[in-house]
């Protein structure tokens, strides 16, 4: 009987693992500002988009620091190619507090998202905060944790991994291309 189910288990987990989302989820909104954001658009223009969702509550400021700061520390090397957007886990909260909110724990470059649109259902297991880094051509998931398992150094290693593989796709787009003329 042990055996059984400890064969059901590893069955269901190989299944949650080969049937695992690994593209993020479109969306077209407006953040905070009023400004328009088009997340595919962002991805396929090389950018790196970080996305954390909160409540806003303390805890999410524990796990959201980190994330927001492995953004910041890529502002030199790749100025205007990271973004952090913070968005509102059920887009119940309204923007000016949720901007407050992150501005009071030291997130202010942040673009801040009170919208449905900007939903955490598309990323598995729902739960404040979670993090997830977005990046390339194929819209692929470098990173999608919640809680205690967001740190400083899996956050970075994930954008690094989002950007290094852009170049190499546009690398391989050129040939590609070249190859055909």
């Amino acid at each position: 009987m042990k055996k059984y189910i400890l064969k059901s288990l590893l069955v269901l987990f190989v299944a949650n693992i080969s049937f695992a989302q690994t593209t993020a989820t479109d969306f077209i909104t407006d953040d905070c500002n009023g400004v328009s954001h088009d997340l595919f658009d962002e991805l396929e223009n090389g950018n790196v988009v970080v996305i954390a969702w909160v409540m806003p509550c303390v805890p999410c400021a524990t796990y959201s620091l980190p994330a927001y700061s492995a953004v910041q520390s890529f502002s030199s090397s790749h100025p205007g190619q990271v973004h952090f957007y913070m968005a509102d886990d059920y887009a119940n909260t309204a923007c000016a507090t949720l901007m407050n909110w992150g501005n009071n724990y030291n997130m202010p470059n942040s673009t801040f998202f009170s919208s449905s649109a900007v939903n955490m259902n598309g990323y598995g297991t729902a739960g404040m905060p979670k993090v997830v880094v977005l990046g390339g051509l194929d819209h692929h998931i470098y990173f999608n944790e919640n809680d205690n398992k967001i740190n400083f150094s899996d956050v970075q290693i994930a954008i690094d991994s989002a950007l290094n593989n852009f170049i190499a796709s546009n690398i391989e787009l050129e040939s590609a291309f070249k190859l055909n003329i």
